[in-house]
């Protein structure tokens, strides 16, 4: 039986992993510059306070704009290879965490661009070559030929607390160096974001907007505490609901990326369709399952396409068309359970997985797979 009659169910049946909240990546596009009208001007009176005034930011400000860029990406635009140019396309941020030049950022910032650059707080402009990305927590780390920049001081993410005071700076809207202020909203957020998930992501009510992509995101005295990536919007703007990862994270795969050119984590060995998350719950889509795997299906569970030869899931006879249940207990109706548990493992660690095979559930205890992110 063909592969293609269950793909052809995925795209009618798929189910989104948060269909209650849009969570966008929020990079500006160049056609997605706004335009600006000037009202009158008002009379301000400044606020009286019985008791002390509330918290000053001005330190936290001078600490992080210098050490917070704008990105600036690059792609090849045309239809032929010898009448394609390069233009830009699209603007993002990112932040120094070092003195000879390196910057992080987002994947989505730089993926796939024929070209990057980085504007300074100097407005100096200067070409940067990616090191290394990170899809899987949509991080890249860019090297641009400079010495004596600010890095950005390091904060500690595991000390966030609900209602701390957090500082966003970046690029939002291409307004460069712009600050806002809000607080921690919640800890340890997971979502599905447009080319993926965020797992234990911060959300805080500090304006972020596109463009913000990158940006530094951190505590009342300036310390980074995270890389704004992602905002849950109706509209594309800033609703006070955004997503950052934590530095402590950034800070294992910046280390990852430039010691070795690319991260890793720890994974399962398996690949699946995106298309086919969901189909499970259509009768449709898993009578056509049994024709291809021999038995009718579960209702839930993600499809396995392929298994790593070798890999703990292919000595434990797990094979296409199987269903994954279950890890270490959670259940795994989408990716993003899934993602939870493997991020917070390391490559080797052991897990106990339930799965289905041929009308049999079964369960296993396997080693995890060192996988490449990038």
């Amino acid at each position: 039986m063909k592969k293609s009659s269950v793909i052809t169910i995925g795209a009618a049946c798929f189910v989104g992993v948060l269909a209650a909240l849009q969570a966008d990546h929020f990079l500006l596009r160049k056609e997605d510059t706004p335009t600006v009208t000037f009202g009158p001007a008002s009379r301000i009176i400044p606020a009286a306070y019985d008791g002390p005034a509330p918290i000053d930011f001005r330190l936290a400000a001078k600490k992080m704009l210098p050490s917070v860029v704008s990105v600036d990406r690059f792609d090849r635009v045309g239809f032929m290879a010898n009448d394609s140019t390069v233009q830009e396309t699209a603007s993002g941020s990112g932040v120094i965490v070092s003195a000879d030049g390196l910057i992080v950022t987002n994947n989505h910032v730089v993926a796939r661009a024929a070209e990057v650059q980085v504007r300074f707080p100097n407005k100096q402009t200067m070409p940067a070559k990616v090191l290394g990305t990170d899809p899987r927590f949509d991080l890249a780390v860019l090297k641009v030929d400079a010495k004596g920049l600010t890095p950005i001081e390091m904060g500690d993410s595991s000390a966030l607390e609900v209602g701390q005071w957090v500082v966003a700076v970046g690029n939002p809207l291409n307004f460069d160096q712009t600050v806002s202020v809000g607080v921690v909203s919640s800890l340890g957020r997971s979502l599905g974001v447009e080319q993926g998930y965020l797992t234990d992501a911060i959300q805080t009510d500090a304006a972020i907007n596109p463009g913000n992509s990158g940006g530094a995101l951190a505590d009342a005295m300036g310390r980074v505490v995270g890389i704004n990536s992602a905002i849950a919007s109706t509209s594309g703007g800033s609703i006070g609901i955004g997503f950052a990862i934590p530095i402590n994270r950034v800070k294992s795969v910046v280390s990852q990326i430039v010691k070795r050119g690319y991260a890793t984590s720890a994974g399962l060995g398996i690949s699946f369709r995106p298309q086919l998350i969901g189909v499970l719950a259509s009768d449709d889509a898993r009578s056509q399952l049994r024709d291809l795997a021999g038995a009718m299906p579960p209702n839930y569970g993600i499809i396995i396409d392929q298994v790593t030869p070798g890999s703990s899931l292919d000595q434990a006879g797990m094979k296409q068309w199987d269903v994954l249940l279950a890890v270490d207990g959670v259940k795994t109706d989408t990716p993003l359970p899934l993602n939870q548990v493997l991020n917070t493992k390391k490559p080797g660690d052991k897990v106990t997985i339930r799965y289905w095979s041929k009308g049999e559930e079964k369960s296993a205890s396997v080693a995890l797979t060192e996988i490449r992110d990038q």
